[in-house]
């Protein structure tokens, strides 16, 4: 094809995808025309790669022109900038992504929401959002339901927490504030290592409640197994160890968890936490929020009296659910499993009807099939059933602490979706050099002290 000559003070732009293209339209084709691309002379065979200049510590190097430029990648449904890596010593290493959620309107970046080279999916916060709760700062969504939203902060101790905030229009029902009332009271008294410990929690009677907890890095052991195999016989005892003392603990206080379950148990890089005390019941007191023929829980994890009724409970009902949380995690399935709600009731309150245990290794046969028995009064305390999980252990050669180091190596797996861990916490606020200093107190200590006063076992719950 030939053309005119092209005008010597033609106007060249540059683009990102190559070198300079004139502005004048080619006449033939009436498109605008970009030079054939040079050819690069190929290096002698005794000369190798060419030298790169030296460079200072702190410096990088630049391109003619400006600095490094950013070359943005189109996604479906996500903006994605691809940056440029430099290794130690200046050279481009490799392409790393700041990805954002759908939604965002402006090309803003925080430290949650923006981070080098994994995928965050947290969603931003929203201007209603509160950007602080309790002296907390808050960076973003973790989750939202049907009783309120949980944050994600940090203390000013740089202790990362997941912030459970109630709704506005449900913190008036007494309903739910007692229910809420009764999950903060029940974290401030339980304490111990299986068992996500309660951090700060709004005054008795706010306006708007919030508690924070702990934030559990790791999958939930249902989403461990979803994608996994069921575990050995060997780390079915461990978790069986481990799910038992967080059962201790938690009734040591007189409290009853009522819906554990593997969505409620996060595989934390020490060991499986218990988590979401929502559905707590104290054992003390008089429960107005379940009155006969109320069900709640998990329908496949509820014991034959939790599904006649979620009140009267006993730590019996715990065991229960632990035992269907281990044939599940062991075998892949239920003890009852119907798709009809009202045929899984059935088959769960018929003392005739024998629970499904099959492939349950028969090292673990026994206890667990104990712990699954019909009769509240049949079932093994956690202590006793520990002690059979043990004698496993022992059998294999593993004491407890080797077990759970095994087991916690083995489950932990790094979401690409939990927040950075090295987030600065918020900034003291300056101290009054006048102002009175006040014995520290642990924070969960006081709180319990607070709250069990305000919310004694009494009429009221």
């Amino acid at each position: 094809m030939q053309g005119g000559p092209l005008n010597q003070g033609a106007d060249l732009v540059r683009f990102s995808g190559g070198g300079p293209v004139d502005r004048r339209l080619c006449p033939h084709t009436a498109r605008r025309v970009r030079p054939p691309a040079r050819r690069r002379r190929p290096l002698p065979a005794d000369q190798g790669a060419p030298a790169l200049p030296s460079l200072r510590p702190g410096m990088t190097p630049r391109r003619k022109g400006g600095p490094p430029r950013l070359s943005r990648v189109a996604r479906p449904g996500r903006r994605t900038v691809t940056a440029r890596r430099l290794s130690e010593n200046g050279v481009p290493a490799s392409s790393a992504h700041l990805s954002w959620l759908p939604g965002l309107s402006s090309g803003r970046t925080t430290l949650v929401s923006a981070v080098l080279g994994r995928r965050v999916p947290m969603k931003p916060l929203e201007p209603s959002d509160p950007r602080t709760i309790g002296g907390i700062e808050v960076h973003g969504r973790l989750g939202e339901g049907g009783m309120g939203v949980v944050y994600f902060g940090v203390t000013p101790d740089a202790e990362q927490v997941a912030v459970k905030v109630i709704r506005d229009d449900l913190a008036g029902q007494v309903a739910i504030r007692e229910r809420f009332d009764r999950e903060v009271l029940a974290l401030g008294m339980v304490h111990g290592p299986r068992v996500a410990g309660l951090v700060a929690a709004a005054e008795p009677g706010a306006d708007r409640p919030w508690l924070a907890m702990e934030y559990v890095r790791g999958e939930t052991l249902r989403e461990y197994l979803a994608v996994r195999p069921a575990l050995t016989a060997e780390m079915g005892a461990a978790l069986g160890v481990l799910l038992a003392e967080a059962l201790t603990d938690i009734h040591a206080v007189r409290v009853l968890h009522r819906d554990l379950k593997p969505g409620n148990i996060v595989l934390g890089s020490d060991g499986p936490k218990v988590i979401d005390f929502g559905l707590v019941a104290l054992e003390d007191a008089g429960d107005d929020l379940t009155r006969t023929g109320t069900r709640l829980g998990t329908p496949v994890f509820m014991p034959p009296e939790q599904v006649e009724s979620a009140k009267d409970l006993t730590p019996a009902a715990d065991v229960y659910a632990a035992g269907v949380t281990l044939l599940y995690a062991l075998t892949k399935h239920y003890p009852y499993a119907h798709k009809n709600e009202h045929a899984l009731y059935y088959a769960i309150m018929n003392p005739d009807n024998e629970p499904d245990l099959s492939g349950l290794p028969a090292s673990l046969a026994p206890v667990v099939e104990a712990m699954l028995a019909h009769a509240p009064e049949s079932r093994p305390a956690p202590a006793e059933a520990s002690a059979e999980f043990r004698r496993v252990l022992d059998a294999a050669g593993l004491s407890v602490n080797d077990a759970r180091t095994h087991f916690a190596t083995l489950t932990y797996v790094e979401r690409p979706d939990d927040p950075p861990s090295d987030i600065e916490p918020p900034k003291r606020p300056a101290r009054s050099r006048h102002r009175e200093r006040s014995v520290p107190r642990p924070v969960v200590a006081s709180l319990a002290d607070r709250l069990a006063v305000a919310y004694a076992p009494g009429p009221r719950l």
